[in-house]
């Protein structure tokens, strides 16, 4: 885990960094062995349990991922760890608690645009017409582009029509 700079001299990567620098390099079984040796040494550490989520969600193993997020939710309160356990929620095929988790993600934060389109999505398949108009124009407040702007009012104008 020794990593040489530029004037040739060894700097020891934390077992975190070297952890991330396997993610980035998309080294998943190399880092996974290294965060299931790493969570044996500190079961509630939120950093190993965050970056073993996002190993899980990229090889689809969705049930782990939504285990280690709701592990590090309940220490870091944040609208993106809530986000992402909402997609691990839905990739899941669990709509009522990624429901739950994109309305927290707006509770910590009202100004995050993503979770009121994904719950606009939500609702939309579930028939629930009228809390997918409100959240689409909730999303459509937001600074977002022009193309996905005029998309997201054409499910409107759909819905509305129905």
């Amino acid at each position: 885990m020794n990593e040489i700079n530029d004037t040739g001299e060894a700097n020891q990567l934390s077992r975190l960094d070297y952890i991330r620098e396997l993610i980035a390099d998309c080294r998943y079984d190399d880092a996974l062995e290294m965060l299931q040796i790493a969570t044996e040494d500190e079961p509630d550490n939120v950093d190993y349990n965050y970056e073993l989520a996002r190993i899980f969600m990229e090889m689809g193993n969705y049930h782990s991922a939504i285990s280690n997020l709701e592990l590090t939710v309940e220490k870091v309160r944040s609208h993106l760890l809530f986000y992402m356990l909402g997609n691990a929620y839905e990739a899941d095929n669990q709509v009522d608690r990624a429901i739950g988790a994109y309305l927290k993600s707006i509770m910590l934060n009202e100004k995050f645009a993503l979770p009121y389109k994904k719950l606009g999505i939500l609702f939309l398949g579930r028939d629930d017409k009228t809390s997918a108009i409100e959240y689409f124009e909730d999303y459509l407040n937001f600074d977002i582009a022009e193309s996905e702007k005029e998309t997201i009012q054409k499910v409107l104008d759909r819905i509305k029509k129905d």
